[in-house]
Formats: C-alpha cells, sequence, structure tokens
C-alpha cells in the first residue's frame, strides 16, 4: 500500500514514538510511505533517520491555508492508497487538503482524550469525513464516541504494538546496567519511566518511595522535559532529589531506555491519566512485576493480580503499598513478572498492531469503494 502519515506534533512523547515506529514498520513490511511532518522536529528527524520519506507540514492552526494546500499537493503526488491522520489537530487541515485532492480514504488515530464535545458544525464537517478511526485504548474509543459524531461501529480498537525483542528480559545486559548505575546485587531497585510533565505521577512516585524504608531499596527515574516545560522538569528534578537523596539515581531522557529498564526490578506506573500506557507495556515486555493506577488505558493492560498490581488513583499511599508488597514477595514479582511479558506478547505486539491498522484499511478502502 501506499500510505501517507499525518502528524505535525513538534513534541517527542508517546504518540509521536508511535508514529515513527508504525511508519518505519510499515515501510518494512513492503508499504510505500510519505510522513507530513514539521521539519525539523523530533519525528521528522527520526523518520530521515530511518530513510522514511518526508514532506513539509509545519505545527499550525486550523486557519492555514498555505498548510493546506501544500497537504493537498502531496495528497496529489504521492496518490496514497490511505491518508492516516495522527494528530486531532491536523484534522482541520487535513480532512479539506484530502477533499481538494480527490478524497483519498482517511483513517484517523485517537490517541489523546478529550473532555471537550466537538459537536459543533465545523467538527461534524470534520469527523464525517474520516472514513474510520482507531482507537489506542477502550477508554479512548468511548471518548472518542461520547466527543464526536464517529460512530462506535466505525471505530477499530488498535493497541500501540510494543517490541519484545528490544524490550526483553537479557541478565548480562541487567548486570551490566546495575554497574554503571551503581547498584550492587543487594539492591532492590524500584524505578518509573516517563516524560517529565504534570500528570505524569513522578511527584507520586517520590511520595510512595519515600515512605518505604525496607533495607537496600535503591530508586530510578528516567525521563526527560516536555517541549516548553523545562522549568517544571527543573523544579521537579529539585524536588524528588530532595525526597530521596542518595537512594534515588535520576536520569534524562534515555534513546536506549530498555538498558536501563533491565536495571529495576519492580516498575511503578503513577500516571493519573493514561490514554494507554506504552512505558508501561515496555516494562511488562522486560518482566517487571508493575503496580499501576488504575484508570483509563491502564484497565485495558493490568488485571490485578494476574500481570499486575492496580493502585487508587492519586493515592500515593496506596501505591507505596502495593510497591512493598512486591518488594517483600520474590514469588510474587516472579509470577507478575513472566505474566506482565506474556500479556504483551500476546496482545500488545508490534505484529499485532500492524494488522490491525492494515484490517482498518482496508475496510476503509472496501467502504470507499461500495
Amino acid at each position: 500500500m501506499r500510505l501517507l502519515h499525518v502528524c505535525s506534533s513538534r513534541s517527542w512523547g508517546g504518540m509521536e514514538m508511535s508514529v515513527a515506529r508504525l511508519a518505519d514498520l510499515q515501510k518494512g513490511a513492503g508499504h510505500r510511505i510519505l510522513l507530513a511532518a514539521a521539519p525539523d522536529s523530533p519525528l521528522w528527524n527520526q523518520a530521515r533517520g530511518k530513510q522514511i520519506e518526508v514532506s513539509d507540514f509545519k505545527e499550525s492552526g486550523p486557519w492555514d491555508l498555505g498548510g493546506t494546500f501544500k497537504l493537498a499537493q502531496a495528497i496529489k503526488r504521492f496518490l496514497p492508497d490511505v491518508v492516516h491522520v495522527q494528530y486531532s489537530k491536523d484534522l482541520h487541515r487535513a480532512v479539506p487538503a484530502n477533499r481538494w485532492a480527490g478524497r483519498r480514504p482517511l483513517v484517523f488515530t485517537k490517541q489523546l482524550g478529550s473532555a471537550v464535545s466537538k459537536r459543533d458544525p465545523w467538527h461534524r464537517f470534520l469527523y464525517s469525513n474520516v472514513s474510520r478511526a482507531t482507537a489506542i485504548s477502550g477508554f479512548i474509543r468511548d471518548n472518542l464516541t461520547e466527543t464526536t459524531v464517529i460512530l462506535r461501529e466505525r471505530v477499530d480498537l488498535v493497541y500501540l504494538g510494543t517490541d519484545t525483542v528490544k524490550f526483553a528480559p537479557d541478565p548480562a545486559a541487567r548486570a551490566q546496567a546495575r554497574r554503571e548505575l551503581g547498584f550492587n546485587d543487594k539492591d532492590m531497585v524500584i524505578g518509573m519511566m516517563g516524560r517529565m510533565s504534570p500528570g505524569k505521577g513522578f511527584e507520586d512516585f517520590a511520595s510512595a518511595a519515600s515512605g518505604l524504608r525496607q533495607q537496600g531499596l535503591r530508586f530510578l527515574m528516567i525521563g526527560g522535559a516536555s517541549r516548553g516545560e523545562e522549568a517544571y522538569a527543573k523544579k521537579l528534578r529539585e524536588s524528588v532529589r530532595e525526597r530521596l537523596g542518595n537512594r534515588l539515581v535520576l536520569l534524562g531522557f534515555k534513546p536506549d531506555r530498555e538498558r536501563y529498564l533491565r536495571a529495576m526490578d519492580i516498575f511503578a506506573f503513577p500516571s493519573h491519566a493514561e490514554s494507554f500506557g506504552l512505558a508501561l507495556c515496555e516494562a511488562m515486555a522486560a518482566g517487571l512485576p508493575c503496580a499501576a493506577y488504575a484508570k483509563d488505558g491502564v484497565l485495558d493492560i493490568i488485571e490485578d493480580g494476574v500481570n499486575g498490581l492496580r493502585a487508587r488513583v492519586r493515592d500515593p499511599g496506596d501505591l507505596g503499598g502495593k510497591l512493598e508488597r512486591l518488594a517483600r514477595d520474590g514469588q510474587l514479582r516472579k509470577r507478575l513478572g513472566a505474566a506482565a511479558r506474556k500479556t504483551v506478547v500476546n496482545k500488545f505486539s508490534e505484529a499485532g498492531m500492524l494488522a490491525g491498522y492494515l484490517e482498518t484499511y482496508r475496510k476503509a478502502i472496501d467502504e470507499a469503494r461500495s
């Protein structure tokens, strides 16, 4: 297939990473890919590094006629079988551009929840021109159908995929990473990973961790600042260092994050509201027993007591209790870690994601022909 992905975001978080990974996997599967992205954005640079063809589509407001016309020209030139819009803000320009260019089947992936109703005339026009939609979790599927005119039967559930080869247990790599970070064999390392943004739960993690007094506990936090939130991240780093002292190792953004996940014994996922939970799936694929706040996309991933532990949302005390339970019970850690990896391999793999999107594309194409 010829596939045009559209994502003008200049950030570098789960959404942008998933777009880059999907495009690369589809290219590897033999599809012809064009990515419309903001020049010199992390997504643009990542795509170019993977030899994925890119087209200039800068981040802009909804009434950017120049950007809309430029995207229409790209569609006319590339003639995609499917236009795949990955960022809801881009619908304002992608839908008119696609209509001008001849109305190719248009698929929209909803990755972020919204509390705003989008049933006004303009949004009705936009969403009525979406051939099919996909949602990355049950929570997001419900949110999309509740806030827009898209019918539930036109929304396919396609989970984000995790590379289960890259994120996998590796005892030798684990030992090396722990030496690099200064952990010894007796240390019990509890960690978390994510963008340093409000709501990701770094403060909750520090609060939960500071109440744990078991001998030999160490803490590892991995994550860099989001664009425009550098001041918040700086203040956060100072705060968690003050609370956890020399028990804490604090790392910035790591492109090879799988290396540092392997240094952990337990993973915490205290996000207040998460559309899916890609970092959680990566930790589970690495065989880590996990404790997570039970909300939104996490409910699709963690089955309490079966492949992880659920904690009450925004309750660091309850999270701390779950982490302490894992730290004190080696058999529980082993059982939940093994079940966690099995869950990701069976339900949240990259192969499953590729198959899911391909099925949605085929539906959109078939429906356009009928």
